[in-house]
């Protein structure tokens, strides 16, 4: 675009000049607020996205209405796309397009005074039937395997309060002219395997509670998905991948979502409203996640450095239990082979929990996990009888793995895990894996993991009723259990290895540890 002389494009101007963002708050902010961009120390603006890009700015929310098929008296699932590409050869549109006297109906019930449907919308929209990809069944099956080198959509283990963590990065969304030069040929098959491949991928994790982490930063026109094809897969993905998802955090906000969120409103209900945070500051996220497991793009990070300094270091006292070492927590546990925290979680789950249907795959309240985390950290007594939920146990459990300052596997064991990737289907695989746990696991974390692996064990035992197989606990263990210190080997496909090695343990319990 082409600007007169000395005119800065508007979404450069510094933050107190800019139109959408004057007299707001800094810091956090819920979904209910406009996003915001903040000052750091130095008083330097953050402006999200520095792109030249008319085409984000131009539009009102009437504007994009219309280029999403609605006019003033209607909400037709009508939608057109803008790429220069005719999108009405993707299989979404066709169906979009089929349907649309049903979508028609769609916005019924209770609206709140902003527009947000005032009840569960899942119901309705689960009208839709869920895509799935089983491996080489699906006809595309080799193109989604070229989506995972991109790096757009990865889990990154669990959060601070035990859930599943799956990052979305804008910036590593190819160029549309790059789509077209490759295997996919047309952006709206590139689309297509993207939306199969996160089905596909995820389908395992989002089965349990989860939380999603969106770069923004880096969305720029020429790799900007349409507004059309997101609310597509939004009305297209199963009802497990909303109701599961716990939080939203939306990093890095810009106008394009100011623009984009009154839009959608209609079919966002109040629930799912309440999960979407912005995160205006990279170090805002600590809160909420292990950053050193997150694979931050280093677009992100150069444009949002992320200075240790920033990042809030609690004093460590003879009774922390969590961000310390197993060795720091035996040495201040005089006496005790198991930490206190493992076998008062344990314990208590054996004695109310064996039989909870989905125990380990459901999350508690967030204030609730803090607050038993600080009693342990604080030395005071914890008594799981008094909350008298199995799950903020199982949660309790699940977090005091993950925030261990090294895995219970050790960092130097694995590299040696992922080498096991060619032995795991041997006869023999049970002696190579007991080797290696006997032989180079130092022996506080080999009593550790005999113990909680015994525990697993007996919980499967119970998968009849609590639904909680060996290959259900494997992927809500493994990533608690082993991860890399060098947070670009934590990829999905050895999360996947770490897993079926974890399944090995609980399920060969016996040969392994007993004989």
């Amino acid at each position: 675009a082409a600007y007169a002389k000395n005119e800065i494009p508007i979404n450069l101007l510094p933050a107190d000049k800019h139109p959408y963002w004057n007299n707001v708050p800094t810091g956090r902010t819920t979904i209910d607020d406009a996003p915001q961009l903040e000052y750091d120390e130095h008083h330097i603006d953050l402006i999200a996205d520095q792109e030249v890009d008319d085409f984000e700015l131009d539009y009102d929310n009437a504007d994009l209405g219309q280029r999403l098929g609605f006019d003033d008296h209607q909400h037709d699932l009508d939608f057109d796309d803008d790429d220069d590409e005719n999108i009405s050869g993707d299989p979404f549109d066709n169906e979009t397009a089929s349907n649309s006297n049903k979508n028609r109906g769609l916005i019924k019930g209770n609206i709140t005074s902003d527009g947000i449907i005032d009840d569960d919308f899942e119901s309705e929209l689960g009208g839709h039937e869920p895509t799935y990809v089983h491996d080489t069944e699906d006809a595309d099956y080799q193109l989604m395997t070229k989506i995972s080198e991109y790096g757009i959509i990865e889990c990154c283990g669990d959060d601070k309060f035990g859930r599943k963590t799956i990052v979305f990065s804008a910036c590593r969304l190819p160029n549309q002219d790059v789509i077209r030069n490759s295997q996919f040929k047309t952006v709206a098959k590139f689309r297509e395997c993207l939306f199969k491949y996160f089905l596909r991928a995820f389908d395992q994790y989002v089965d349990m509670d989860y939380v999603l982490i969106y770069f923004h930063y880096g969305l720029r026109s020429y790799n900007r998905p349409s507004y059309g094809w997101l609310m597509q897969c939004y009305l297209k993905i199963d009802r497990k991948y909303k109701k599961n998802l716990k939080a939203l955090y939306l990093v890095h906000p810009t106008t394009w979502i100011k623009f984009f969120w009154p839009v959608i409103r209609p079919f966002i209900s109040v629930k799912f409203s309440r999960k979407v945070t912005y995160i205006n500051r990279l170090s805002q996220l600590e809160e909420y996640v292990h950053l050193d497991n997150i694979r931050i793009p280093a677009e992100v990070k150069s444009f949002d450095p992320l200075s240790p300094l920033g990042i809030s270091k609690n004093r460590t006292h003879p009774t922390t239990k969590f961000h310390v070492s197993l060795k720091f927590i035996l040495e201040n546990e005089p006496g005790e082979v198991i930490p206190l925290v493992v076998r008062q979680t344990i314990d208590f789950i054996k004695n109310f929990g064996l039989n909870e249907p989905g125990i380990f795959r459901r999350s508690t309240l967030v204030s609730l996990t803090k607050q038993v985390q600080t009693k342990y950290n604080e030395g005071q007594p914890v008594v799981f009888e008094q909350y008298g939920d199995v799950h903020l146990a199982a949660c309790i459990l699940k977090t005091f793995l993950r925030d261990l300052s090294e895995p219970l596997m050790t960092y130097r064991l694995y590299p040696e895990l992922l080498g096991l990737s060619g032995t795991l289907k041997r006869p023999d695989q049970v002696d190579i894996i007991r080797d290696l746990i006997i032989e180079k696991l130092p022996t506080q974390n080999y009593n550790v993991l005999k113990y909680l692996i015994e525990f697993l064990n007996l919980v499967s035992n119970y998968s009849n009723t609590n639904l909680m197989t060996t290959s259900n606990l494997a992927i809500v263990f493994g990533p608690n259990l082993a991860w890399a210190e060098d947070v670009q080997m934590n990829s999905l496909a050895n999360y996947s290895l770490i897993n079926t090695f974890t399944e090995i343990l609980i399920a060969r319990y016996t040969e392994l540890f007993l004989k």
